[in-house]
């Protein structure tokens, strides 16, 4: 495996949203197949079906004709600040993924950081991943999925902070 197929993905941008709004679109993984590309949903498994230490979703996933699922287990959940969860595909771990969130006082938003890293797949499951998908780089895929999910979920909270501001 070539030390790319290991990169630690990370993609940033603004939001002109609220801390707790941000917060809780990250971290109600129920709702992120409504930004991603490739992940079409997830549902929380057992108790706490919430997001906090330990508990645990299940993940949807397309591309093209492809469809596959994930268990995931939340390993950081600090409202406000972060969200992560450990991936595995059955016995198979696959990564580590998750959000930083800043709030920045001079202009009253947030900066999000989504991140992929801790790759943990094998040479076999990242080669079997890759050509199956067809996704060349896992990484570089991640990073322009990313991409798409940031600017997806920036357009939903802040036409919901301009919608909540109008209402006023």
């Amino acid at each position: 495996m070539t030390s790319a197929g290991r990169e630690s993905v990370s993609v940033r941008t603004e939001i002109a949203a609220t801390p707790d709004a941000v917060w809780a679109a990250v971290s109600d993984v129920t709702r992120m197949g409504e930004w991603s590309p490739e992940c079409t949903g997830a549902a929380w498994r057992g108790s706490p079906a919430a997001p906090v230490l330990g508990a645990r979703f299940q993940g949807r996933n397309r591309k093209g004709g492809i469809r596959w699922s994930t268990v995931c287990r939340v390993v950081e959940a600090e409202p406000g600040r972060a969200f992560a969860w450990d991936v595995s595909f059955g016995l198979i771990p696959v990564a580590r993924w998750g959000f930083r969130l800043t709030w920045s006082d001079t202009d009253g938003g947030m900066t999000i950081v989504e991140q992929f890293w801790q790759d943990r797949r094998d040479r076999v499951s990242t080669w079997t991943t890759e050509t199956l998908l067809r996704t060349g780089g896992r990484a570089e895929w991640n990073r322009r999925n990313m991409t798409v999910t940031l600017a997806a979920l920036k357009r939903s909270l802040e036409a919901n902070s301009t919608a909540g501001e109008q209402d006023r």
